[in-house]
């Protein structure tokens, strides 16, 4: 079960949320909820009263993320992420749960999101590659928002993210 933790470095998926938000218009998905995703999201849905669906798997997580339900947003416990169905047409399906193996489960089944948002995609000194590297393959466009850390990734088969930037990245 993951500790809860706050911290700079645990927000470092937000700026590429805070792009994606008002480049799409459908609803959001959110595996594990967070300290800053979870606010931000149910902020940023608010206004439009926009679709957004929060799964959590740690009983204390979800104590949290429970104080975000809305008519607009439904927050639910769920004991094994592996289980989920995903096929609703996302917007944008933000992954950042724990462990980190039930990402690498879920990315595959959101082949049909707009955009695959992956948090906590580095790689790690002395490795080779990530442990998300044969399910990536599995879409047309990547980008590794590499700016902040740990890194997140974009992936989709909608839209060419290749170009993609972000606020402060490269000096954009």
């Amino acid at each position: 079960m993951r500790r809860l933790r706050v911290g700079a470095y645990v927000g470092s998926h937000l700026p590429v949320l805070l792009k994606l938000l008002p480049m799409t218009i459908g609803p959001i998905l959110e595996i594990g909820s967070g300290y800053n995703s979870t606010p931000v999201l149910y902020w940023a849905c608010f206004p439009s009263k926009r679709r957004l669906v929060t799964y959590e798997n740690n009983p204390q997580f979800f104590e949290f993320a429970n104080s975000y339900q809305a008519d607009f947003h439904d927050i639910r416990c769920v004991e094994n992420l592996n289980d989920l169905e995903l096929s609703e047409p996302w917007s944008i399906a933000f992954l950042d749960s724990d462990p980190h193996d039930t990402r690498v489960h879920a990315v595959p089944l959101l082949h049909h999101a707009e955009y695959v948002v992956v948090h906590d995609t580095d790689q790690h000194r002395g490795q080779r590659g990530t442990i998300f590297d044969g399910v990536f393959q599995e879409f047309k466009y990547q980008f590794r928002y590499e700016a902040a850390w740990p890194q997140t990734s974009v992936l989709s088969n909608v839209h060419d993210v290749s170009g993609f930037r972000v606020m402060g990245e490269n000096n954009v």
